[in-house]
C-alpha cells in the first residue's frame, strides 16, 4: 500500500521533470467495490494536474493535493469503510473481519452519504483513523495523517482540535529518521504549534542536509527558502 507521503514523493519526482501545465485539476468517476462489504461505490480519481499542485500554501504544512481536497478520502456508502484513495482497494483480506466489526460499532454516519465527498472531512477523518488503527501503520504514516487532520480541522474552524492534531504530529515527527524532508516537517510543525525559534533552528539544520534524489532535494531547498520568506520572516516583520 502506498501512503500519501510516498505518493507525493513519487509525484514530485515525476512532475518536476515535465513543463508546467495550465493551473487546473480535473477528476473523473470510477466504480470501486468495497473490500469489506462488497458494495459498489462511485468515487473520483484525478484525471489531470501539474507541478502547480506543489506550490499551494499547504506545502508549508507539508500537506499536498489531493489531500487538500474533500475527495482524497474514500468512504463506502454501505459499511463506511474510509481510507486514502491509494489504500481503499488494498485492504488485506485478513483485516476484513476486524474492520467490519469496528465499522459496525464505530462507523456510523448520520444523513446522506452520496456522493462520498459531501460528507464533511471532520466526520470521515475519525473513521479513517480507526480504520488505520486496525490496519496498523508506522510513524511516517501517523505524522502525515495528523498533519492532514490539522489542515482540515483548521479549515473547519476547529482551532483547538487542529492544534492537538499538529502537536501529535510533532511528537511523532521527532521519532522519524533525520532526513532533509523530515527535518523540514519538524520545523513546520514547530512553527504551526507556536515554537517559532525552534522552527528557525530546524530549518537551519534542514539546510545542511541533502536528499538522495536531486529533484526532491531541489524542491525541498526551494521550499525551505519560501518558508523563510513567506512565513517565518513575515511573522518576524509583523511582530516588530
Amino acid at each position: 500500500m502506498m501512503g500519501l507521503v510516498r505518493l507525493w514523493k513519487l509525484l514530485v519526482l515525476l512532475l518536476l521533470l515535465v513543463p508546467p501545465m495550465a493551473q487546473a485539476t480535473t477528476w473523473v468517476d470510477v466504480e470501486v467495490t468495497c473490500p469489506v462489504c462488497g458494495a459498489t461505490n462511485i468515487f473520483q480519481v484525478p484525471a489531470s494536474y501539474g507541478t502547480y499542485v506543489f506550490q499551494d500554501r499547504s506545502r508549508f504544512q507539508y500537506v499536498f493535493w489531493p489531500a487538500t481536497t474533500e475527495k482524497f478520502l474514500y468512504t463506502c456508502r454501505k459499511c463506511h469503510l474510509t481510507a486514502y484513495m491509494a489504500d481503499f482497494e488494498a485492504i488485506p483480506g485478513e483485516k476484513v473481519g476486524a474492520l467490519a466489526s469496528m465499522l459496525e460499532r464505530e462507523g456510523a454516519i448520520a444523513g446522506d452519504v452520496l456522493p462520498y465527498y459531501t460528507i464533511p472531512l471532520t466526520v470521515r477523518l475519525p473513521i479513517a483513523e480507526k480504520v488505520y488503527e486496525v490496519l496498523g501503520r508506522d510513524d511516517e504514516f501517523w505524522c502525515e495523517f495528523r498533519r492532514i487532520q490539522g489542515y482540515h480541522l483548521e479549515l473547519a474552524g476547529l482551532e483547538s482540535e487542529a492544534m492537538a492534531a499538529r502537536r501529535a504530529a510533532l511528537e511523532t515527527s521527532k521519532r522519524l529518521p533525520r532526513t532533509k524532508q523530515n527535518q523540514f516537517i519538524l520545523a513546520s510543525l514547530k512553527y504551526f504549534t507556536g515554537d517559532v525559534s525552534g522552527a528557525d533552528s530546524d530549518l537551519r539544520e534542514a539546510e545542511t542536509l541533502r536528499d538522495e534524489s536531486p529533484d526532491l532535494d531541489r524542491y525541498l531547498t526551494e521550499l525551505i527558502d519560501d518558508f523563510r520568506k513567506e512565513v517565518l520572516n513575515k511573522r518576524h516583520s509583523v511582530s516588530r
